[in-house]
């Protein structure tokens, strides 16, 4: 169940959250203060408020987990996604400083671009997953850096190596992309959160028992403040899920830094 509702989008996930705690609110204001139940209610009459302040406790630590989980979780995934572009920007640098025929790794990094920007993205969005696409082009590139060799007495023949260790490290950073897209925070966490918000609110009706304007007005205040938090921890849940993600602009610009395909090197001045 909770793991339906982290999927659902924010606007609906908000509202979740705060009709459930809305109900809950008036459910016990109607407990306490309702007729059928007003004399029983009152038995329960003389809780301090250290009941209160422990519960909060323990609500704002645990809180502070996952929120802190879920931040990690967002910071990791845009360094992968930086560590991706940058891989592919020194992959095409050093192919074309190797003094190998460039064009054809060139044209697998542009492939490899595209599938995952348009196909890639998408799928991680809706189901956290990669796309087969992307995969593909991944081990094109991965065996045309490998076709591409100097002859082992060439001096440039140490670019081989380099190449090889670069586009190993666009691998890399795609597993480690992944792997993030999927992960959620442990559910048992998010429970937890939940299940003490609730025995905040419970908290705050036995401490206003008597009273029902400042009983109103306290668990007005706490529920509104639990479900803005809860919605917004909740909201950057998955890095790359909207409304909130980690956007694929970064690899999209190692296009615009290559030169066009039919692009011809510059021509030598002649000399004079």
């Amino acid at each position: 169940m909770i793991d339906a509702w982290l999927a659902l989008p924010l606007p609906l996930m908000f509202l979740a959250v705060a009709g459930f705690y809305t109900v809950s609110a008036v459910f016990l204001f109607w407990l306490c203060f309702g007729r059928a139940t007003r004399k029983w209610m009152l038995s329960f009459n003389g809780a301090v408020a250290e009941l209160f302040s422990a519960i909060m406790v323990i609500f704002g630590i645990l809180i502070g987990f996952v929120a802190s989980d879920v931040w990690d979780r967002e910071r990791r995934a845009a360094a992968a996604v930086e560590t991706e572009s940058a891989s592919l920007s020194m992959l095409s640098a050093l192919a074309a400083a190797s003094g190998l025929p460039a064009d054809r790794i060139r044209q697998s990094i542009r492939s490899y671009v595209v599938a995952v920007t348009e196909k890639e993205w998408p799928s991680m969005a809706d189901a956290g997953a990669g796309a087969p696409e992307a995969e593909d082009a991944l081990g094109a590139l991965l065996k045309v850096v490998a076709a591409t060799q100097h002859d082992p007495k060439d001096a440039n023949a140490k670019f081989d190596g380099l190449l090889l260790d670069t586009a190993l490290k666009v691998q890399s950073a795609r597993a480690d992309r992944l792997v993030l897209s999927a992960g959620t925070s442990e559910t048992i966490k998010w429970a937890c959160v939940l299940i003490l918000a609730l025995t905040g609110q419970i908290s705050i009706a036995m401490l206003h028992l008597d009273r029902p304007r400042p009983h109103l007005a306290a668990m007005v205040i706490f529920t509104v403040s639990t479900v803005l938090i809860i919605a917004l921890i909740a909201a950057n849940e998955g890095p790359f899920q909207p409304p909130i993600y980690v956007s694929s602009d970064p690899i999209s610009r190692v296009l615009k830094s290559m030169p066009a395909p039919d692009a011809k090197p510059p021509s030598k001045p002649s000399a004079i």
